[in-house]
């Protein structure tokens, strides 16, 4: 039996059951990680938030994918990307990108993601840049577009190439579950400019996870992303300095007021 076989679904049953079970997963994470906050109260590090939402995240993620695909994750993703799918242009899109995102939000004076402030590099990197990039694929692109996949004769061109509904769909779940950062202090502002730079990223994300049958390729380039962030950071710091005149000083008071 194919993986994908939805008996006799229409294509309106089968987005609202991949947007529900995308977002029992989402509820699952945020739910274990606001839990644990609250009852550790003040005694809880910095980072706990943060490793339990990626872990929950991933581990209800990988549930949805076994179910769904019979025990044969393949068809979601889990496989070696086709030969000719490459990792390049997913690179250079994630670090362009992510470097954009963080400039213009803080050009335009946006602050920084409220839940990263008081993390160590190390801790960014293990937490951010890794786990939540893995569990947010494996939901997004792995679970949530696969579910999605027998939608893929529908779609529309642009910019010389093909999108599916599944592949815009995905962009859009994937910039909408970033509206979570409102309740975690972060201005307005910044959450705006993160969810139209989700959007982007995730067409990116979602056109290389149809292209090459793989989610490995978007977790490449959802990880570039987080890494052109902070290269776009030091950029706009060197600015700030070299260019505008202010003291590191002040630079970091407006980075983290």
């Amino acid at each position: 039996m194919s993986p994908f076989s939805r008996g006799n679904e229409d294509n309106a049953s089968i987005v609202i059951s991949a947007i529900f079970l995308g977002m029992m997963a989402l509820f699952a994470a945020w739910g274990s990680s606001g839990a644990v906050e609250f009852l550790a109260a003040e005694g809880a590090p910095e980072w706990i938030g943060l490793f339990i939402n990626g872990a929950a995240m991933l581990a209800v993620s990988l549930v949805l994918v076994l179910a769904s695909s019979m025990g044969d994750p393949s068809g979601f993703g889990f496989t070696r990307p086709k030969a000719d799918a490459g990792y390049g242009a997913g690179i250079t899109w994630g670090l362009l990108l992510g470097l954009l995102a963080t400039v213009l939000n803080l050009s335009a004076g946006g602050s920084g993601l409220a839940p990263l402030q008081g993390l160590g590099f190390v801790q960014l990197i293990l937490l951010v840049w890794l786990l939540a990039s893995v569990a947010e694929e494996v939901l997004v692109r792995g679970f949530f577009q696969s579910y999605l996949e027998p939608l893929s004769h529908i779609g529309f061109k642009a910019f010389g190439k093909r999108f599916s509904l599944p592949v815009l769909l995905s962009a859009i779940f994937f910039s909408a579950m970033h509206l979570i950062l409102l309740t975690t202090g972060t201005s307005f502002l910044t959450v705006y400019v993160i969810m139209a730079f989700m959007f982007f990223l995730g067409l990116v994300t979602a056109y290389q996870r149809e292209r090459s049958g793989s989610i490995l390729p978007s977790i490449v380039t959802h990880i570039s992303f987080n890494v052109g962030g902070l290269i776009g950071g030091i950029i706009y710091v060197i600015i700030q300095v070299a260019v505008v005149g202010r003291t590191a000083a002040e630079v970091a008071g407006a980075l983290g007021g």
